[in-house]
């Protein structure tokens, strides 16, 4: 059986130098930055550029995408802590789910290190940021990280697909992840909004969140708009969180109806009254319908598992710290 050729993109010149194969020269020599082996640089007109093992290379074809891709990941790292790199990062954001993209900026890392344990698992590579603190890093090529070890990591990981690392070791695109709660620009000015509307209609703020996040222990109510169907007004609308139903803002209204003769409370749009059902509510708003999957699983006292889908790294008071902080940074004006 014909031994699998190893191509590859990415190779260290005789000084140890990462070179990318663009900016190879044709008479240099360039070696493998897994097996050290002496590549050859193919450099023709019809195939794509690559370094090339020779036929009876010992490299591995399996193991060394993986192996180049924490290399690369190790390499990015040392480029931003020499304060010559800045890093691309794009995963999800935690209030739209909807791509995310994040900058980091030069010298927030330190170093890096491979194959490091953490708990009782070992980590692909460990990131150390300047302010002491660190993150996982595992590279995804075959098989996905183990799930027991997702949900007890002690710190904060992200999961890289190999080759979207060799394609551009300072892109980091998470194909998984789970660190602190970050939310995208057109999250934040739709929070700002929702602030704004209800100090119009005179809502108290103590008694709702604006962030659709059902972990907060500190407001009753979670909050966002919609367009009353009646007046076509832009009028808040308020999704039970937790703790009692009546401490409640001045629009949640209390009604009684032939399927639930003792009453419950409802929206109302804050300019002309009409009464707003939770099903308009959860097609309407843009943000409160994420929490159709929560008022799901707490109907089936299932709160932890919906918890545990968030991607977001923390305990119950280091989370709640987190929500306190970011509440505060949004009403402060």
């Amino acid at each position: 059986m014909k031994r699998q050729i190893i191509k590859i993109s990415w190779a260290k010149d005789s000084e140890g130098k990462v070179i990318h194969v663009n900016d190879a020269i044709k008479d240099n020599n360039y070696y493998c930055p897994c097996c050290d082996e002496k590549l050859i640089l193919r450099a023709g007109t019809i195939k794509r550029k690559h370094f090339s093992h020779r036929n009876d290379s010992k490299c591995d074809p399996e193991s060394v995408y993986h192996k180049l891709a924490k290399f690369l990941i190790c390499y990015a790292i040392d480029e931003n802590s020499n304060g010559h790199k800045q890093i691309e990062l794009v995963s999800k954001c935690h209030g739209c789910d909807k791509e995310h993209k994040k900058i980091i900026t030069p010298c927030i890392f330190s170093n890096a290190k491979e194959e490091v344990p953490i708990d009782k698992y070992r980590c692909d590579i460990v990131a150390y940021l300047s302010n002491g603190n660190k993150v996982a890093i595992e590279v995804f090529h075959t098989h996905e990280i183990d799930e027991e070890k997702k949900k007890n990591l002690s710190i904060p990981w992200i999961e890289l697909k190999s080759e979207t690392v060799i394609e551009d070791p300072f892109l980091w695109i998470c194909d998984d992840f789970k660190f602190k709660l970050s939310f995208c620009c057109d999250c934040i000015k739709h929070f700002k909004k929702i602030i704004s509307v209800c100090d119009k209609y005179k809502i108290d703020r103590k008694l709702y969140t604006p962030l659709n996040i059902p972990n907060d222990e500190e407001y009753n109510y979670i909050a966002d708009l919609i367009t009353c169907y009646r007046c076509k007004a832009i009028t808040p609308v308020f999704f039970h969180n937790n703790g009692t139903e009546y401490d409640a803002p001045h629009t949640l209204k209390f009604i009684k109806t032939p399927k639930v003769p003792k009453g419950h409370l409802t929206n109302t749009c804050a300019k002309c009254g009409t009464i707003i059902g939770m099903k308009y509510v959860f097609w309407e708003a843009s943000h409160i319908n994420k929490l159709q999957d929560f008022e799901i699983f707490r109907s089936l006292e299932l709160e932890s598992l919906f918890y545990e889908k968030q991607q977001w790294f923390g305990n119950i008071s280091s989370k709640q710290k987190e929500l306190n902080l970011i509440r505060c940074k949004l009403m402060e004006n």
